[in-house]
Formats: structure tokens, C-alpha cells, sequence
């Protein structure tokens, strides 16, 4: 291994070119499991616990490439316990790919990685080793970060780069996986997300809330006057009202977060860790994008367009439910009484039991 500059001036450790050896026997075991993964973060988590092991490290995160987007959202940890993991936010693709070209590197401290070091629990790790997960045409699908305690052997490079180099192929089969289960959770009306992926990533953001200890909220939007479009414009214009506004909502909201049409002209937005101020501030943002302008302008009603409103319900993990069932029911129930009272406005969940 050899130093090396980047433009942050700070010197990085880093492989230097060498012919890819045949797996040994340790390698082909790992292999194995890596194949039988097609699903791309059970095969990111498999690849982030073996790398560990190669590289001789306790600690480690992984990050997986958002379906359709450019960001690599945290999902994957080696201790779940462990609060430093918290400390970590979403990268972008772009910013990582400089600095993993040639393969996988080690970085003092944190190196170029984001993290909250206020929140940061003890000492900072003297090392990480970072690597990225790709496909055999080097199609990006995930990072593992590796905390190490020290400089880790002049060997633990190359373990874990035969590791992932041997993983490409399963890479790219979970990536095509992907690809077609991502034409099964789209509503083809409003161009976003459909219930049935709602119901399937719902629990599984939660749980992530839950292991890095981060707060997690839901949005209800209903939109407050479709109902009597469809009447009296038909039903295929209350199609392109309903994939209008999955474009101005999409505008609104951050690269990683989710719409999804819930059902009828319902429509959810989820919030990773955001609670619910901020929550509040998307919701403002999504009523005014709705309302402050008329729907197909130019084409209905004399080229007027037609006005449309929605009412928004906010509830927030965990100061407003813990469970699934209680999220989805509180911010339903809070957008529910603002379209009882006077609707083109926003609630939120009441906290229950004075918690």
C-alpha cells in the first residue's frame, strides 16, 4: 500500500495495481452466501458482515443506491446497538465514486464521510476502510464503510477487494431484480409509488428509525375537491389531475423521500428522519404547490384551469406512535379532522396518553 493526495490534502491509503488472485478457500464460503442473495440489501448486509470479517473490523455500515436516484441512503449496520451508526446521513453518488475509484481504500478518522461528530459517541475510529458495491460494468449499488481501531493488515485490502470483485456478478442480478420489482410498486396513474410498496417499505423504514434511533414521519394528503371533478369532467381528467399532483408534491420533497398513492386521490408521503416540525414545514410546502396554482390551466373550464386544495395529516415516530398500525392511523385520523373542519390546511397527531 502506498500514500496517496486528494484534494482535501489529507494522505489515504490505497491498493496498489495488482492481478486479481484466484478466491481462496475462506473466499469461495463467503462467495457462496453472497450469491444465494437476490434481493440487493440482503446482499449489501451479507457483503457488509463479510468484509468486516475480511478486513479484521468490529464495526461497520453499509449504505444501499435508492431505486431511481442518485443517493445512498444508510439501511445497514453490523452492530445495531451501536449509536455511532446514528451519526451517519445520506451520501450522494456522485461524491462518493471520486473518491473509491480504483477500488476499495482506507481513510483517516472519517475521511471524506458525512457525519454529525457531535453526536458521535466516544473517541472517532483511527481509520475507516470504505468500499463500493458495483455491478460488473461498474453500475454502483451500494458502500460499505469499515470502522477500524487501527491501520488494518497490508493484506485486508485485497481480501476484501476479491471479495466484491467475485460479488459482481450477484451484484448486477439483484440490480435486475430490482429493476423489474420496481414495475411492480409503481401506480402507473400518478406516476409515484403504489400502496402495495407502501405497505412492504413502511415497516422496513421503521425499523430502521427504530435501529439508528432516528425519527421517522408520515404525511396523509387527501385531495379535498377530485371527487366533484371527476362528476362533472370525467374520470380521465381526474387521472391527469391525480398525476399532476404526484409532480408538484415530487418537487416539494426531498431525493429520498416517498410518495405513494395510498388509494382514490389519498396519497402518502414518508419522512426519514425528520420528526414532525420539519414534517410540518414539507406539509406547508406540498398545500401551497397544490393550491397556489390551477390544475391543467389553459385546457379546462375557458382555460382557467380548476382550483384544487388538499388537507394534510402529520404524524411522527416516536413521539406520536411506534408501531406501523399507529403511524399510519394517527396521521390519517389528524388529516381526517382538518377535512371534517375546514379542509386546504394541515394537523397533526395528537401526542397519545401525554407521552
Amino acid at each position: 500500500m502506498k500514500p496517496v493526495r486528494h484534494d482535501d490534502s489529507r494522505p489515504v491509503l490505497t491498493r496498489s495495481p495488482a492481478t486479481v488472485a484466484v478466491p481462496d478457500a475462506a473466499t469461495y464460503e463467503l462467495l457462496l452466501a453472497v450469491h444465494r442473495e437476490i434481493e440487493l440489501v440482503p446482499l449489501v448486509e451479507t457483503l457488509l458482515r463479510a468484509s468486516a470479517e475480511r478486513a479484521g473490523a468490529g464495526l461497520g455500515v453499509g449504505w444501499v443506491l435508492e431505486e431511481g436516484r442518485r443517493v445512498l441512503t444508510p439501511a445497514l449496520a453490523t452492530d445495531a446497538a451501536d449509536r455511532r451508526f446514528a451519526a451517519f446521513g445520506s451520501l450522494r453518488a456522485d461524491e462518493v465514486a471520486p473518491w473509491l475509484a480504483g477500488g476499495p481504500r482506507t481513510f483517516p478518522g472519517l475521511g471524506p464521510f458525512r457525519a454529525s461528530v457531535g453526536s458521535w459517541p466516544g473517541t472517532l475510529p483511527a481509520h475507516v476502510l470504505a468500499a463500493a458495491v458495483e455491478g460488473e460494468d461498474d453500475r454502483g449499488a451500494g458502500l460499505l464503510l469499515l470502522l477500524l481501531d487501527g491501520l488494518p493488515d497490508e493484506h485486508a485490502l485485497d481480501r476484501v477487494s476479491r471479495l466484491l470483485d467475485g460479488s459482481r456478478p450477484a451484484v448486477d442480478n439483484a440490480l435486475r431484480v430490482a429493476s423489474l420489482r420496481e414495475l411492480v410498486i409503481k401506480d402507473d396513474t400518478a406516476n409515484c409509488f403504489n400502496r402495495r410498496y407502501f405497505e412492504e417499505f413502511l415497516p422496513e423504514e421503521l425499523s430502521r428509525a427504530v435501529r439508528f434511533r432516528s425519527p421517522l414521519s408520515l404525511i396523509f394528503l387527501d385531495m379535498d375537491n377530485l371527487k366533484q371533478v371527476n362528476s362533472r369532467h370525467g374520470h380521465a381528467v381526474g387521472s391527469r389531475m391525480l398525476c399532476e399532483v404526484s409532480t408538484r408534491v415530487r418537487t416539494r420533497i426531498r431525493k429520498f423521500d416517498r410518495l405513494f398513492r395510498f388509494g382514490g386521490d389519498e396519497f402518502c408521503i414518508l419522512l426519514p428522519e425528520t420528526e414532525w416540525h420539519g414534517a410540518l414545514e414539507v406539509a406547508e410546502r406540498v398545500r401551497e404547490a397544490i393550491g397556489g396554482q390551477p390544475f391543467l390551466a389553459g385546457e379546462l373550464d375557458e382555460g382557467r384551469g380548476i382550483p384544487m386544495s388538499a388537507s394534510l395529516g402529520i404524524a411522527s415516530y416516536p413521539l406520536h406512535a411506534r408501531t406501523q398500525a399507529e403511524l399510519v392511523e394517527r396521521a390519517d385520523r389528524a388529516m381526517q379532522k382538518v377535512k371534517k373542519a375546514t379542509k386546504n390546511a394541515i394537523g397533526v397527531a395528537e401526542i397519545e396518553g401525554g407521552a
